[in-house]
């Protein structure tokens, strides 16, 4: 289990808050970045997550307007904002029953020209393969407004430390909770606010409308997880991918066997699921979900858990286990954890 599932996890789950409120990184024309607590002194463009956010409904706008022009309003199912929080981009995904077709049939025709049969996927499995395959998707969007463009270019610079790529005439402030991933709850916020733009849609009963992960800052297994059920109801998302209910109910059958185990045996469960990684029996990734999940788990057991948390610290542990663990029992001893 990485830090980084455990850390971006917490944070959408809201288990934490955002970290760096009240900070700012001041970005310069010379090419400067640097960390500072107050923008009393500073001249320059103040970039908040709600001016991000009021950019990225700006942009979603568009690519609606954008699709129906195209002549698509008929049997949308997803409308969904790719998003990389690390090198600070989005992107807009649209697509409909005829996109969805229309992709199935290239596919199918070239598995069709395969000389080995055993090579070749049924129209089904196909259908399956490119439903919520956004790359695969006749329409993307990326005609950003102009001034979200420019900002995620700076976003950029910080995020990946070029400042030498920086090409700016003015300083520019940027709110330092940004950079803590908060690219993603912003994108959630206007996947809600866009609840009403939807409605003069042609959708699918089984719609869906939500926030994916570019691969890098979680992927697939963060948005199944987490992601798309801060956008949607779970009724609607087994509605549209009945395939997760089987995952989740799955899940829920090993937690209740894990949970017939004494304390010390549900602590020592979990902690070897960390221990074994992405690949290891009983990994929530088997399930489509992140490594989040088994340190949700083992705060779930409680403070009684504590002594053998504390005991299992006293072993030999891979560096990341031990920082997870070190965590869980921060998180369990702080009162305003459970306030």
């Amino acid at each position: 289990m990485s830090g980084y599932d455990m850390h971006i996890g917490k944070l959408i789950s809201g288990r934490r808050d955002l970290e760096g409120k009240g900070g700012y990184i001041l970005c310069t024309p010379d090419q400067t970045i640097v960390e500072i607590d107050s923008t009393s002194s500073i001249n320059g463009m103040i970039v908040s997550a709600k001016d991000i956010g009021d950019a990225l409904y700006e942009y979603c706008k568009s690519a609606l307007d954008d699709y129906i022009a195209e002549g698509n309003n008929k049997d949308i199912y997803t409308f969904s904002i790719y998003t990389d929080t690390y090198h600070g981009s989005y992107i807009i995904y649209i697509n409909n029953l005829e996109g969805l077709n229309q992709s199935v049939e290239e596919a199918l025709g070239g598995s069709l020209r395969q000389e080995d049969d055993h090579d070749k996927l049924t129209r089904e499995q196909l259908y399956y393969e490119f439903k919520y395959a956004e790359a695969d998707y006749p329409f993307m969007y990326e005609k950003m407004p102009e001034r979200l463009e420019k900002w995620l270019s700076i976003f950029w610079c910080i995020s990946v430390e070029e400042p030498n790529y920086l090409e700016i005439d003015q300083n520019y402030l940027f709110e330092k909770t940004l950079f803590d991933s908060q690219l993603f709850l912003i994108a959630i916020d206007v996947i809600h606010r866009l609840q009403p733009d939807f409605q003069p849609l042609h959708r699918t009963d089984d719609f869906i409308a939500y926030v994916s992960a570019a691969d890098g800052v979680g992927g697939d297994y963060l948005t199944t997880s987490q992601l798309i059920r801060k956008c949607i109801s779970e009724e609607q998302l087994y509605k549209a991918m009945p395939e997760v209910k089987e995952k989740d109910e799955a899940f829920l059958t090993a937690i209740n066997t894990v949970q017939q185990k004494s304390l010390r045996e549900q602590v020592l469960h979990w902690v070897t699921v960390i221990e074994q990684g992405e690949f290891g029996k009983g990994s929530p990734h088997s399930f489509w979900k992140t490594d989040y999940e088994a340190y949700e788990q083992l705060i779930e057991l409680g403070e009684q858990a504590i002594p053998y948390i504390q005991e299992q610290l006293e072993g030999t542990l891979h560096q990341g286990t031990t920082f997870i663990l070190e965590t869980t029992l921060r998180d369990l001893t702080e009162p305003s954890y459970w306030s």
